[in-house]
């Protein structure tokens, strides 16, 4: 036996206590598991994965969640209405992308918006499917909203003109989702049919992208609000709050000094002892000489500017004319 032979077996010889290990580790796939792998049909259950972007976890933006749930609540009832059928919005995530995965991910040809979420600086985007955008429109002028998707329509004046329309009648929801974090108004600030021109922010920089999916007449497609992180700074830290609001703080320093300062606030007090009407032109006719009837008043009220405070009856003390203060308060 030659050397490299005998290495060989010597290899053999220590490999082989492991052998029985790896077989028993074999066993523990079953036969239906192997079959289930080699299906030609296991493909139909796979579910695209979008690695460029990162899901937010809930608990990092409870607040954006809400506004965008309320949102869609709200965009179903307009949607609906400005088709006159029935069209569904649901909320589906919050997810942080790139803006290169972004512009990569968005139809072309097709026309996105870009807005301005007053009083916040900087700008938006708005991202509606074509076919999406296409059926409501479809609808909107009386179709049956099931019409084909043309890469000309997709970017018409027409469909352009329809996309403002659709935001103006989203504008109140908006604002009205916000508002338990800041009132917003969203403005559109013109339409982009170049992805590479949209104002997304350096290629470094974060963008979170509240995702809708909407569906009407059987057409199903997506509603994406795209937010620069830049544009908000400002509502992070209420975003990122429960949106619960704890019991305001008493200013207990404040209360004795407050209350001292109103004791000793002065006040002007008066009284009516009587009134009389008479018309503009008994008025007019009124010469010196002439006298004005009155009945001598019974109560007379205590004013406080124009708020009636006590109720008093009018007399004289120590040769004084005076009120005297009646019991009750002011009826």
């Amino acid at each position: 036996m030659t050397e490299d032979a005998a290495e060989v077996a010597a290899e053999d010889a220590q490999a082989a206590p492991d052998a029985p290990d790896a077989q028993a580790a074999s066993s523990d796939i079953s036969q239906e598991e192997v079959s289930a792998l080699l299906e030609g049909g296991a493909a139909d259950g796979v579910r695209p994965f979008d690695f460029g972007a990162q899901r937010i976890n809930r608990t990092q933006l409870p607040m954006l969640q809400l506004i965008g749930k309320t949102f869609a609540e709200r965009a179903n009832v307009t949607l609906s209405g400005l088709v006159n059928r029935e069209a569904a919005v649901e909320f589906i995530s919050i997810d942080s992308v790139k803006p290169s995965d972004l512009t990569a991910s968005l139809p072309v040809p097709g026309i996105v918006a870009v807005v301005r979420l007053k009083p916040l600086a900087g700008q938006a985007v708005v991202c509606v499917d074509p076919g999406l955008l296409l059926a409501l429109m479809d609808g909107f002028f009386g179709g049956s909203g099931r019409g084909a998707v043309d890469a000309q329509a997709a970017v018409a004046p027409a469909t352009q003109r329809f996309l403002a329309l659709v935001l103006r009648s989203l504008g109140p929801d908006f604002t009205a989702a916000w508002t338990p974090v800041s009132p917003l108004e969203m403005e559109l600030v013109k339409q982009e049919m170049n992805p590479r021109l949209l104002p997304l922010g350096a290629p470094h920089d974060s963008l979170t992208v509240v995702r809708f999916s909407a569906e009407f007449a059987s057409i199903a497609g997506r509603i994406d609000w795209v937010l620069p992180d830049s544009l908000l700074v400002p509502l992070r830290e209420a975003l990122a709050s429960d949106g619960a609001k704890g019991p305001a703080a008493r200013q207990e320093p404040w209360a004795p000094e407050l209350g001292s300062a109103l004791q000793e606030a002065e006040l002007e007090i008066r009284a009516i002892l009587a009134q009389a009407k008479i018309s503009l032109g008994e008025l007019v006719r009124l010469t010196p000489g002439d006298i004005i009837p009155i009945d001598a008043p019974q109560d007379v009220s205590l004013l406080v500017g124009d708020v009636p405070l006590r109720r008093g009856r009018f007399g004289v003390s120590q040769g004084r004319n005076a009120l005297k203060i009646l019991p009750g308060g002011h009826q």
